[in-house]
């Protein structure tokens, strides 16, 4: 059986402010929606009456919540550096250590109804495989199973698991069921420029758990709307449809065009749904 997409906006792509992004999900049909910072703060931050009235104004507007974009693990390790250009999206950890935060992302994940939590990798030091991440993994897996929730690990620029080789390794490696991939062609060739091989795209399609879709220019990088720079998604969708899972898998636009965000996701949504077709 081929996969579903689903189509998700990460809300803060739109704006900070969510009965904006609410209308704009209103306005273009989008019933499906990430959550990662509201008003500029990372949801996890959230105090208990904040979480409660962020949870009735996604159940009022009609919009599911399909994964928390959560923070964990995109922080040093071991004393390593926060490497440039890091964007911790609203997220403080000197307001709120690791090792606090990591339970507090289930509670959060839990009282938003998103049966997903997104993870990284720590921030990128040398000497790193993926053998590194064993002990976290182990405790962020059985927190999973506590709250009935499933961990998508993200390749990120900036983190260990930067490409969709890295991710591929990691999450295949584990082979458990609440450990996906969250697949970021955008992110993996911000790494690697030149477009991964139907080999590499058809093993993360295996691993998906969700897909995140956005596009830039090729010199100098400049974010912009799906469909209008360099990163082609429809040998990814491919891919997916021929390896990856059966069953409804989200496809999460995330656009990093802040100054503009409502204007490039629709423009990316049209591109996305043009692209699914």
């Amino acid at each position: 059986m081929p996969f579903t997409p689903v189509i998700a906006v990460i809300t803060d792509e739109v704006s900070e402010d969510i009965e904006t992004a609410l209308g704009f999900m209103a306005g273009h049909g989008v019933d499906r929606v990430d959550i990662r910072s509201v008003d500029e703060r990372n949801v996890i931050l959230f105090d208990d009456r904040e979480l409660t009235e962020l949870a009735k104004r996604l159940a009022d507007a009609g919009v599911t919540v399909g994964c928390y974009c959560s923070p964990l693990l995109k922080w040093p390790r071991s004393g390593a550096k926060i490497p440039p250009g890091a964007n911790f999206h609203g997220f403080d950890p000197g307001v709120l250590p690791p090792e606090d935060a990591v339970p507090m992302a289930f509670d959060v994940a839990n009282r938003l109804g998103a049966s997903q939590l997104r993870i990284f990798s720590y921030f990128t030091y040398d000497g790193f495989v993926p053998e590194h991440l064993d002990d976290d993994l182990d405790r962020l897996l059985d927190l999973a199973e506590t709250h009935d929730v499933t961990l998508v690990l993200e390749n990120e620029h900036v983190c260990n698991v930067a490409t969709l080789e890295d991710l591929t390794a990691v999450v295949a490696r584990r082979a458990h069921p609440r450990l996906k991939g969250a697949l970021d062609l955008a992110n993996h060739r911000a790494v690697r420029p030149p477009a991964p091989s139907a080999e590499v795209l058809a093993a993360a399609a295996r691993v998906a758990g969700t897909v995140h879709v956005k596009d830039f220019t090729a010199a100098p990088r400049r974010y912009v709307a799906l469909g209008e720079g360099i990163v082609d998604h429809r040998p990814l969708f491919a891919a997916l449809r021929e390896h990856g899972p059966s069953g409804e898998l989200a496809i999460a636009i995330e656009t990093h065009c802040p100054a503009d965000g409502a204007a490039v996701t629709a423009r990316s949504l049209e591109a996305l749904r043009k692209m699914l077709a």
